[in-house]
């Protein structure tokens, strides 16, 4: 079962990803080690010439002719004896110093399974959250330029998967190697805990950080009690994800425990709490432009927004039916989307929302399928370009920009991978997105490969924007091996980790007010 998806922006991951990921006390110490072992390595070749200069003096010719053959070791012709140099048995292997030991490296294999995994510019990668009987993972699908879609690592889960929020954000900054530009997918599942995994890594064994979750500390024996949770932490699963690409630390979180908060990635903590819902918080979703605007979406049957800068009152569109997922419309930054169990599929006007007539706020309400709608979607390429996913197997596309302000269903198809659960547009594809069900498997769908869809569409495509990522996969990921952390270059420097996080602390008003006056960031 395929529970969440979601596209890795091309250019984002590492070309050759790592097997081991070193943290900072291990990156200084292992710096420390090959320091020393450099100098003890200099000591040794220094004593090691002065021994043969003096034996050489010391040497007197010795008489051999009484000894056997086999121990005249001066009548021995090193030509004769290489040691089968280029033999069958040596081929492919060369020695390798570690300390005082040499070990034998199959050179061969390494090369080959590094261009297995080697990432190329024009590859996409998705991750996805699946569930196989009581085993859950994350799979890394990557896709070829030539259609070829296969896993190319996946990461063990330890609690069944609900939500997946792609960040480039890293936990750790520090000044120990660590890039300012990562690749990296959170994950909540069932437990509180969200857990955040560095996708440049083939086989982690945790994750690289982790946001609440139930406290470490050992209880005193005696009275059994309430598990006792990190500070900040929800009490229940997480059920709705959604990372800030202006503020590149903030992570907004939904959950089962009826609370909204927004965590700051870089020091793992809770910055705010919201508890304006009433029941589950199913979805989260950021504002491309207004960062600092949150929507929220509930199964008390109701869509909010949040402005984080003042944490006043969120306005709020009560609806027919619990919420399943939302999403700002990309071309129209004022529409709020959402897609409701009882198959409908909603859009609001933020600029009318208001808590004295929030019904004013309603721009189209329709039926999008006769079941649940579980996801939706829309291009960031094509205006207007919209899908929806549907527990009767098949995915829907409108026009939310047709004639006459309602939308209009161009086409449909029957992804033939079960009930969808899951479904995401690719940021670097017009066409193309990934969904998934309760089959477990991943389906890919350029829709304009449908005449009907091309066609109609075709006078609305607009220029790809380039990936913010082009060009750092071979640059960015290599710094871990430096002293200092990387500085990104001119393309990305709106991508420089903000310390305006402060601006969205609402307990503090007087920072919030000096602040006030900030610029916007975009997408």
């Amino acid at each position: 079962m395929i529970t969440s998806l979601s596209w890795i922006p091309r250019g984002a991951a590492r070309s050759r990803p790592v097997r081991y990921e070193l943290s900072q006390e291990e990156y200084i110490r292992v710096k420390q080690l090959a320091s020393q072992e450099e100098n003890e390595l200099n000591d040794e070749e220094e004593y090691t010439s002065n021994a043969v200069i003096a034996e050489e003096m010391n040497d007197e010719d010795v008489d051999t002719s009484d000894l056997p053959a086999e121990l005249r070791m001066d009548e021995y012709d090193n030509d004769d004896y290489d040691m089968n140099e280029g033999s069958d048995d040596d081929q492919g292997f060369e020695v390798m110093p570690e300390g005082n030991a040499a070990i034998a490296l199959d050179t061969d294999s390494e090369d080959e399974d590094a261009e297995d995994d080697e990432i190329r510019p024009t590859d996409t990668l998705m991750a996805v959250a699946i569930t196989e009987d009581e085993y859950s993972h994350m799979e890394i699908h990557l896709l070829t330029d030539d259609g070829n879609l296969y896993v190319h690592h996946d990461i063990t889960l330890p609690e069944f998967p609900l939500c997946v929020s792609w960040l480039d954000c890293p936990p750790h900054q520090n000044n120990g190697g660590q890039s300012t530009v990562g690749n990296y997918i959170a994950v909540g599942t069932f437990d509180p805990a969200i857990e955040i995994w560095n996708l440049d890594v083939l086989d982690p064994l945790e994750p690289t950080a982790t946001l609440g979750g139930k406290s470490t500390t050992k209880k005193k024996k005696g009275k059994k009690s309430a598990p006792a949770f990190r500070p900040g932490s929800h009490t229940e699963g997480v059920m709705g994800l959604s990372w800030n690409r202006s503020y590149r630390q903030a992570l907004a979180s939904g959950s089962a425990d009826n609370s909204v908060k927004i965590w700051d990635v870089t020091t793992q903590n809770c910055s705010h709490t919201f508890t304006h819902h009433k029941d589950k918080v199913q979805s989260v979703q950021w504002h491309a432009q207004e960062a600092w605007l949150l929507a929220t979406g509930s199964f008390d049957r109701s869509m909010c927004v949040v402005d984080c800068r003042t944490g006043g009152t969120p306005i709020s569109v009560p609806l027919s039916a619990d919420v399943e997922s939302i999403m700002w419309d990309p071309f129209n930054q004022h529409h709020l989307l959402c897609s409701m169990e009882n198959g409908r599929v909603l859009c609001a006007d933020v600029r009318k929302m208001s808590t004295s007539c929030p019904a004013s706020a309603i721009v189209y309400d329709f039926q999008a399928h006769d079941e649940t709608v579980t996801g939706i979607t829309a291009s960031y390429a094509v205006p207007g370009l919209f899908a929806t996913s549907s527990v009767d197997q098949t995915i829907r596309i409108w026009d939310l920009h047709a004639p006459g302000g309602q939308p209009k269903m161009v086409s449909y198809k029957t992804m033939n991978v079960g009930q969808l659960f899951a479904i995401d547009f690719c940021r670097d594809e017009p066409f193309m997105m990934c969904s998934g069900g309760d089959a477990g498997m991943v389906a890919v769908w350029d829709c304009d490969e449908q005449q009907v869809i091309k066609s109609y569409f075709s006078d609305r495509q607009v220029a790809s924007i380039p990936s913010d990522y082009a060009g750092i996969s071979s640059v960015a990921h290599e710094t871990q091996s430096t002293d200092e952390p990387m500085t990104c270059s001119e393309p990305v420097e709106s991508m420089e980790v903000s310390n305006t996080m402060s601006s969205m602390d609402t307990n503090n008003s007087e920072k919030k007010k000096k602040k006030k006056k900030s610029k916007k960031h975009g997408v």
